[in-house]
């Protein structure tokens, strides 16, 4: 499974970070600004999933993302969606290794579909 995931898109870093930041929303995450124009999305319940690890449900699962504005030397627009590597697996073994790439790849997806609708996706490169 992919620890990040690049999206391409023909628009400015500013439309792009408000199109990450609603298709997380969407995908019941809480978003908040990070460093250097950076996003950091969480889900979930740290306690929860501490208590119950693999067996707390999608929603109550803690998961964070992080995603990075950038722009290319050519002048492309990139969100870069990541995601620690494995923090799942200590909070809930096997279970919790599935939970966070099942969360992970929903949101990557959720990413994608969002730029998609909006005409501006040229390229999408898990990594």
């Amino acid at each position: 499974m992919p620890e990040s995931h690049d999206f391409f898109v023909a628009t400015d870093p500013g439309t792009a970070r408000a199109q990450v930041r609603d298709a997380l929303t969407r995908e019941g995450y809480t978003v908040d600004d990070a460093e250097q124009g950076a996003l950091r999305a969480t889900r979930g319940s740290f306690g929860l999933t501490l208590l119950l690890g693999g067996l707390a449900n999608d929603r109550t699962f803690h998961t964070r993302l992080d995603v990075q504005i950038m722009v290319t030397p050519d002048g492309r627009t990139v969100a870069r969606l990541l995601r620690g590597s494995g923090r799942s697996a200590v909070m809930g073994g096997a279970l919790g290794v599935t939970r966070g790439n099942r969360a992970f790849e929903q949101a990557a997806n959720a990413v994608h579909a969002t730029f998609a609708r909006a005409g501006v996706l040229t390229d999408s490169i898990p990594g």
